[in-house]
């Protein structure tokens, strides 16, 4: 049995240890210690790293009573790891801290959301970007921004969290969030006012400590509603980055920065209606283009201004222009797609020929086949001027 101490203290950083067990496979070296400060992977949340002795530790995970350490299975790690009596333990403490501001700040969203609406927290995800929790219940953007703004006028005003150890009997009178079935003596992490809930993850001892808790995204999720949210330093660095980027939109578009959301959708607007006079010139060129080639044997054009549903409404428009056929090609050498019309051929032979000849896909009806190949336009158009 492996002594805990995150339960003790969240902020302990290092501490020493005896290895009580040690075994490997080509990739890791598992320790087993008889106490540990490294926090293992549960609850959604990933584990702590850092070292022991001088060996680092990429993973730990619980397997019962037992905390087990992984370590990259190595020459000198192995002679670290069994030739110390006693192991110095240190705690990447800057993950181990932002990992607390998300897990503090999920507490207090997801006791919030439940205090509001009566939803409950059924998943929860604390991932390396993004921290994820899905509830069994619709909220709308009204509802969000409601939340963040308690969420967050609960961290200003730096309550206390507490760690409890409740006795069976206390426990059965106690109301709070579960998010397991947990077996032994439960753990419970009080935010006063706003949640309660059996937890086993360290988190920091005051809401101030979160600093800010920013609503990312909200969509719903298999009946409910999947929030996504950033605490602290990661809250911080995103808005940073979102201002940033924001800046150079209204840089670009010549606009303050509180209006670039109307700017971009004038330009888009514009954009629009550029490419819908676009496609009208596109089209009257090349069908220009086609008047020269009437009554030929063969049509075959190859051009870039073939987007779309162009390439098939060009190529059936325009294909008694020529005795056999009109192709189509639109793209650049080595991908291609085409669009083939006949007046009067059964084009599917031609379409099993042409597909086989240059790893080609796509068919079609008797007097119009259209697909994608690959090839150049000089061995294409030299296949198709002897069919």
């Amino acid at each position: 049995m492996t002594e805990k101490l995150y339960y003790c203290d969240a902020y302990l950083t290092e501490f020493d240890c005896k290895v009580i067990n040690l075994y490997t496979d080509e990739k890791y070296i598992y320790v087993e210690t008889d106490r540990t400060a490294f926090f293992p992977e549960g609850g959604g949340q990933t584990s702590d790293r850092g070292w022991l002795g001088e060996a680092y530790v990429e993973n730990v995970q619980i397997d019962g009573e037992k905390i087990i350490h992984f370590v990259e299975n190595n020459e000198e790690n192995v002679k670290i790891l069994k030739n110390s009596t006693i192991l110095h333990g240190k705690i990447d403490m800057n993950k181990r801290f932002s990992d607390m501001q998300q897990h503090s700040g999920e507490h207090i969203v997801s006791g919030i959301v439940h205090n509001l609406y009566g939803y409950n927290n059924v998943g929860f995800h604390l991932g390396s970007e993004v921290v994820t929790l899905d509830f069994d219940g619709i909220l709308t953007n009204e509802d969000i921004c409601k939340v963040e703004n308690l969420v967050n006028k609960a961290i200003w005003d730096n309550l206390e969290i507490k760690v409890l150890y409740p006795t069976d009997e206390e426990l059965s009178s106690m109301k709070y969030r579960s998010k397991i079935e947990i077996e032994g003596q439960v753990r419970i992490v009080e935010i006063p006012g706003v949640d309660v809930c059996a937890c086993c993850a360290p988190h920091v001892k005051r809401t101030g400590e979160i600093g800010i808790v920013e609503i990312v995204n909200f969509e719903k999720y298999k009946g409910g509603t999947r929030v996504s949210i950033l605490c602290g330093e990661r809250a911080l660095l995103d808005i940073r980055h979102k201002l940033t980027e924001n800046r150079k939109i209204s840089v670009l578009t010549k606009t303050k920065p509180s209006e670039t959301a109307s700017a971009v959708e004038r330009l888009l607007k514009e954009k629009d209606k550029l490419k819908y006079e676009l496609v009208g010139a596109n089209r009257t060129i090349l069908y220009a283009k086609v008047e020269c080639t009437k009554n030929a044997e063969r049509v075959i054009i190859f051009d870039n201004r073939l987007e779309g549903k162009l390439l098939t409404e060009f190529t059936e428009a325009v294909k008694g222009n020529a005795k056999r056929f009109v192709a189509s090609f639109c793209g650049e050498d080595g991908a291609y797609r085409y669009c083939i019309a006949s007046k009067s051929m059964n084009l599917q032979p031609l379409a099993k020929k042409l597909n086989e000849a240059f790893s080609g896909k796509g068919g079609g009806r008797g007097e119009m086949i259209q697909g994608s190949l690959s090839g150049t336009e000089e061995e294409i158009r030299r296949f198709l001027e002897k069919e």
